[in-house]
This record gives structure tokens, C-alpha cells and sequence, in this order.
């Protein structure tokens, strides 16, 4: 059991005895003084689960700056198309490179540059490109 379980029971149980004490008093003549006694018991209850924190409700965080969507700059989104536009020039180009003699030497050569397929090596073998 825990710290905040301990502390909750520890006002229940005081909150029971206040409540039994105000009932067994009420009983014997002196409403006036079991009902304080019960009204005491409910206060000592939630006085006790507030201390341990059980009446707390989380409540959801707002997200901080560097996790909020940001809202793109007129560039950024410029930026953005241009390499949509380019990644599809570059799938047209591989497809058409699927076909022999679709692409010349130096088109292949462009093509592996831009977009580098596993298992080939850029630059081709007998050029002296600098490597990435």
C-alpha cells in the first residue's frame, strides 16, 4: 500500500469513527452535537483525500512550442512542392531507366547522382566524381 493509499484509509477510518461517535451521541439525546460530529466526519474525509492528493484531476497539458504544428513559410512551402515535383521527375526517370536504352550515359549517371538505388555505387566505376 502506498504513501497516498495509507493517508486516504487514515482519514476514512477517522471519518467512520467520527460518524459512529456522532450516531451512538445522536442516539442518546444529543442530536445537536452527533450532527457536528457527522458533519466533522465528511470534512476529516475529504480534508484527508485532498492532502494526499486523490481529489487531483490531471488536465491535459497544452503542447509546448517546439511540439506545436508550426505554420509554414511561404518559402518552406515553395520548398516543399519543388521537391514533390522533383521526386516525380525522378520516379518517371527510374521507371523509363527500367527500359533498355531508355537513358543515356550521362542521364544514368545525373539519375545515380539524385537518387541513389541500393547496391549501385555512385560516382559509376572510371569517373572521378567526389563521393557523398
Amino acid at each position: 500500500m502506498s504513501g497516498r493509499q495509507r493517508r486516504v484509509a487514515g482519514s476514512v477510518l477517522a471519518g467512520a469513527v467520527l460518524v459512529v461517535c456522532g450516531w451512538w451521541v445522536g442516539r442518546v439525546g444529543y442530536g445537536a452535537v452527533g450532527l457536528v460530529l457527522g458533519s466533522s466526519a465528511v470534512l476529516v474525509v475529504l480534508a484527508g483525500a485532498w492532502r494526499a492528493g486523490a481529489l487531483y484531476v490531471p488536465r491535459p497539458v497544452p503542447p509546448s512550442r517546439d511540439t506545436a504544428p508550426r505554420r509554414l513559410s511561404v518559402r518552406e512551402r515553395a520548398d516543399r512542392e519543388r521537391s514533390a515535383r522533383l521526386l516525380k521527375a525522378i520516379a518517371a526517370v527510374a521507371v523509363a531507366a527500367g527500359e533498355p536504352g531508355g537513358l543515356s550515359e550521362f542521364e544514368r549517371i545525373v539519375l545515380h547522382g539524385v537518387a541513389v538505388r541500393p547496391g549501385r555505387e555512385y560516382p559509376p566505376p572510371g569517373h572521378g566524381y567526389p563521393r557523398r
